[in-house]
């Protein structure tokens, strides 16, 4: 009884291995998890580690509420031929968010005009689309002094440009073709305290509510692609992480109901890739 209870183990281990290597789930039926560009290194052993806690888990840290009236970052945004420009500069408002405060707008061609901070560098695409700080103007009424970026919660270090977009009319717009395109741009560059200085990723066995799969960079885990069914709880934890951190590390992500994650999602798994 002994020999048979080890070969049916035997055989239900390798029922499972198969599942887990051709991207099926054992609890999602005949849904398949999406095929990664590469699986992530581990720790030469051939076994996936079980996450553990770090310095970065144990101890949350909240994001610094910093004094009113403190600038986390300021530019000039400047169009190309110097005919528009304007002063940005961000402040702390004292309670845990940011404003931008506009100075100094002008411009040679007045028209209808917006304001908006972007996740995308300022010569590189935004997959995101996430946007924040949006305002708009018209000539008669002139730039705001200032716009709110509650929207991009406490640390919005992950906008990496802002940027001025000729804006619709009410009229006839056929005369200005370049509406809707960037008409200047600058990069921030911020002055915020790491609110994680000690997060660490460590990678745990795929299991029920993240079975997607891990991309890494010479070893080192960078992405994750979310599977049906897969919940941010349970994502965090198999990296041993916090929501709190791995929201942080995707601070535009999108999600259906509170916990769950839209498919094929790709999560941030590192600091730098905000």
């Amino acid at each position: 009884m002994r020999g048979t209870h080890a070969t049916t183990t035997l055989v239900i281990g390798t029922v499972l291995t198969a599942l887990l290597l051709t991207g099926c789930s054992a609890f999602g039926g005949d849904d398949s998890v999406p095929e990664p560009t590469r699986r992530t290194a581990v720790d030469g052993s051939g076994q996936v580690p079980a996450p553990g806690p770090t310095s970065g888990t144990q101890a949350v840290t909240a994001a610094t509420v910093m004094p009113a009236g403190t600038v986390a970052a300021e530019t000039d945004v400047v169009s190309a031929s110097g005919d528009t420009r304007i002063h940005v500069r961000v402040v702390a408002d004292g309670h845990g968010t940011f404003e931008a405060e506009l100075s100094g707008y002008r411009t040679t061609k007045p028209q209808p005009m917006s304001l908006e901070f972007r996740r995308g560098d300022v010569d590189g695409d935004d997959p995101s689309g996430f946007r924040a700080g949006v305002v708009l103007w018209d000539p008669a009424t002139g730039a705001p002094t200032s716009v709110g970026l509650g929207d991009a919660g406490p640390t919005p270090d992950f906008l990496h440009s802002v940027v001025l977009v000729p804006a619709p009319s009410d009229g006839d717009d056929s005369d200005r073709p370049w509406v809707g395109s960037v008409l200047a741009a600058a990069p921030l560059h911020w002055d915020l305290p790491d609110p994680y200085p000690d997060l660490h990723v460590t990678v745990g066995s795929p299991r029920q509510g993240a079975y997607g799969w891990v991309h890494d960079e010479d070893g080192t885990p960078t992405s994750y692609q979310v599977a049906n069914g897969d919940e941010q709880s349970v994502i965090a934890d198999r990296f041993g992480l916090t929501v709190a951190e791995l929201q942080w590390l995707n601070p535009s992500l999108q999600t259906g109901d509170p916990d769950a994650l839209l498919a094929a999602t790709d999560l941030n798994l590192v600091p730098s890739g905000r």
